[in-house]
Parts: C-alpha cells; structure tokens; sequence
C-alpha cells in the first residue's frame, strides 16, 4: 500500500464520525496494532491506523486522555497547565481540530495581555528605566536596557549560527550542539548575567549548563517560520482537553484506561504489552508514544541497544509545576501595577488568565516554577509551597492580603506518566542519538513530540503520529 501525506488527508477530509466500539475480549485477539498512551500523537496515530483498515487497540496509564493537554475543567476560566494554544502554522493541529469538531477562538489578544508584566528582584519591583541604571544589572552596556527574559531569545534571534534550521539534527549541525551557557557567554554575558537571564526561569532545561543551544536555535528558526502563517494563537471554547476527547471519540477500537504498561516483548508472531494490572495484550505492532522518562521505567525485550538505548534511558524532561489562584478582587487595580509578574524569588512567573469575556478580564493567575525553582516547589509540596506563594505575593504586593487563594496545583516532574513536561536535549545529545530515537526496533515503533524533526508541540506530536504511522504499515 502507497502511504503519503496525501493519503491521509483525503481520509480525514471524509472521515464521518463513528460510533466507539468497545467489545470484549481485546486481550484474547491478536491485534494489527496497540498503542501505548492516548496523548495527542497516540490518539492520532489510532485514527490514521484505522483508516487504512487496521485493528488498533489504544493504552491509558491516566484515567483521562490528552497527556500533556490537561484543562482545570472547574476553575473560573478553565485555566490550561499544559498545551495553551496552537499558532497559524499548525495545519495538523487545525486540522485534528476539524475533525473533533470542537470550536476555536483566538487567544492572542489575551495572551498579549498577560505578557505585559512586572519585573521584581529581590521583592523589589523595579521599572524598566530603574533597571536600565540599575548597579545591579549584570546585562552588557549595550543590553542593559532589556528586561531578564527577553534578553536571552534576542540573542538567539540576533546571533542565531543555524542558517537552515530544518537541517538541525544533520551531523554538520553537530559543532553548534554545545551548551546555552558556552553560547551565552560568547555574546558577552557573564555569569550572573547567564544565572538572572537564563537559570532563573528556562524555558528549555534546568540552567544554562545541562541545555543545548542547538535545540534554542532549531526552535527559533521553527517560530520564525510559523510567524508567516500569521500571529494568531488557537486555543479550543471550553478548554483545550476537548480537542483529545473530541479525536478520542473517533477511534473505533478499544481505549482502555488505568492501564499502566510494566512490559514489552516481542516475538516472532506478536508482541505482547504487560500492564501493571496484570492484564496482557497482543498485536502484530506496538507503537510507543510514551515519553521516555516513562519508558525507561518500562522492561523491553529483548532490550534496546546502542545510542538509542542511551536516548530513552537519558533523555530529560523540563520541570514544571503550576499553583493556579482565584482571586476575590482585583487587587492591581489598587497598586495600579500589571497582575503578571516576573520574580526571582520562590513566586517564579506569575500569569494573568484573561479568560473572561473579553481579554480584560482576569479569571485568576497562574504561577509557574520553571527548571531549578520548579524542584524547590515540588520537595516543599503543594500544601507548603501554597503557603510560601501566598506569603510571597503578599510581601511583594501587599493590596493582595486576604485576597488569593491557591485553587489547584501540578507538577510536571512529579506526575508519574510524564517526569516532566517537554523533552530537551543535553548538550551533544542531539549529535549523538537524535536521528535514531524513532527508529523502529523490531515489532516496537516511537511517535511523540520528542521524536519530532520539523515541529515543536502539538504539530511536533502530530507529526511524528504521521511518521510512525508510515512505518507500521510499510514494515
């Protein structure tokens, strides 16, 4: 069979929705294919399976899908802790949209918003001229004028060395895969500099040190090359987890969940998934979009080997843990400073949620722990660390006494089916084993955003459920 991009779209385009099957006896049959996870890519790889004619089976750790989409359903303004929004370029995610027929809107105005926020150092909120004189800034002469978590991405942008940045996995791309520190420093930024700019609240990894620039720089060409499609930000009506609901509700197979997966075996007719219920399942194929911080947890045999072995067992994943607060009034109004706040103190980056009825209304904040501050929050836990937060927004704004409570909380690095949010590669890790990561091994084959080439997030997800996909069917 002739599998191509083409192929696939013309069966989403007259995919009509079908009833879910959900017959017994899943564990006696030998399947064409299970699926390991009902995040995003696992979801999407089901479907496509399905519509070349193959019986797939779909495994759940959690009780609910969507993997790193997680919506708080009952807070005011259904606040996301994963996935926020998918830009222009996403046609994959547009399109898995269409197909789950769930509604978008545009959140880039509200997002615009929160992103306008106050700097605090030491407790102290400090204006953007005061920072600039500042004797304290550590920035170069010429960048003492930028704020800390702009001046990092500017010099990525500014001095980005990867001239092609589809080609970023290439082994001529190897000599940029060094650390962000090392990059950093050869711009001119001193230690300091790189603590308060970078360490203090990183996007990718824990500081400087354990992060390679080559990843900052594959994903600084990729965004450039979105912004052509347009600025827009989609987010689903109602909370993104409807869109892994809406997908799920495509499937025609099986969908089991509380099945956490201990095992993986194969042989010369199947392979077979162990769970950790003790249930067992067959299949010609196995497609695994478990992260591999999940993974290496997983028994596999026979075993993987070589750089790829070394992938799944050393591949980090990004701390992240998340307080979302409610608030009773609002108390910037009062101090008549921007609810959003950058802080380098136990706060971390405090988000307005503008999910109201227009983009000036404040349904709660969301305070984010990035990298080394996200394992302080999560060894203090949320009943300590709630107090501590709340303590500390009162000390910095004291108009919010009495006002905020801690509603929910979630750590990315302490979530069992994840060990983190997103996956980022150590530096030389994406010269050592990034082009054999999904490579198939035997009757097992890998999708996920981690296996992803040309895209990040969502469209990264769904892109490597287009891949794994082709590999099945033309093993």
């Amino acid at each position: 069979m002739n599998v191509t991009r083409r192929t696939f779209g013309a069966a989403a385009a007259a995919m009509a929705l079908a009833p879910k099957a959900r017959a017994e006896g899943a564990k006696s049959k030998i399947l064409d294919v299970i699926v390991l996870g009902a995040g995003m890519s696992g979801l999407n790889t089901a479907w496509l399976l399905e519509q070349q004619g193959l019986t797939v089976l779909v495994l759940e750790g959690r009780k609910r899908v969507g993997g790193r989409v997680m919506t708080l359903m009952d807070q005011p303004g259904t606040p996301e802790l994963g996935f926020n929004a998918m830009g222009a370029g996403y046609g994959r995610g547009l399109d898995a949209a269409r197909r789950a027929r769930v509604e978008l809107y545009d959140a880039a105005p509200r997002f615009k918003k929160s992103y306008q926020q106050e700097l605090v150092l030491g407790r102290k909120i400090v204006t953007r001229d005061q920072w600039a004189g500042s004797p304290a800034n550590p920035f170069p002469a010429a960048r003492k004028g930028m704020m800390p978590w702009e001046i990092a991405g500017r010099l990525i942008s500014e001095g980005n060395p990867l001239k092609d940045w589809s080609q970023w996995a290439d082994a001529k791309s190897a000599s940029l895969d060094i650390s962000m520190h090392d990059f950093l420093k050869a711009q001119g930024l001193n230690n300091a500099a790189i603590r308060l700019a970078f360490d203090t609240s990183p996007y990718y990894g824990t500081s400087a040190l354990d992060v390679s620039a080559l990843m900052f720089e594959f994903n600084d060409g990729w965004t450039k090359a979105q912004a052509v499609s347009g600025f827009q930000s989609w987010a689903v009506k109602g909370g993104n987890a409807k869109l892994p609901q809406g997908m799920a509700k495509l499937l025609k197979g099986d969908l089991l969940f509380d099945k956490a997966v201990i095992g993986i075996s194969s042989a010369s007719d199947a392979a077979t998934v162990v769970c950790r219920d003790g249930a067992s399942y067959r299949a010609k194929a196995v497609v695994c979009s478990l992260p591999f911080s999940t993974l290496r947890e997983v028994k596999i045999d026979p075993p993987l080997d070589g750089r790829q072995a070394k992938a799944v067992g050393t591949l980090p994943y990004q701390p992240i843990s998340m307080a979302f607060l409610t608030v009773r009034e609002p108390f910037w109004e009062k101090d008549g400073l921007s609810p959003s706040m950058w802080t380098d103190g136990p706060l971390g980056n405090l988000v307005a949620q503008r999910f109201g009825a227009t983009e000036n209304d404040v349904t709660g904040l969301m305070a984010v722990a990035r990298g080394e501050m996200a394992h302080v929050w999560d060894r203090a836990g949320a009943a300590e660390m709630g107090r501590r937060i709340i303590d500390e927004l009162e000390a910095i704004r004291p108009a919010s006494k009495g006002l905020v409570s801690v509603a929910a909380w979630h750590s990315w690095a302490m979530e069992p089916f994840n060990g983190g949010d997103w996956a980022y590669f150590s530096p030389g890790q994406i010269a050592d084993f990034a082009a054999v990561m999904s490579a198939p091994a035997g009757r097992l084959h890998f999708c996920g955003e981690h296996t992803a080439m040309a895209n990040r997030g969502l469209e990264g997800a769904l892109e490597s459920s287009e891949r794994v996909a082709v590999d099945v069917l033309t093993a």
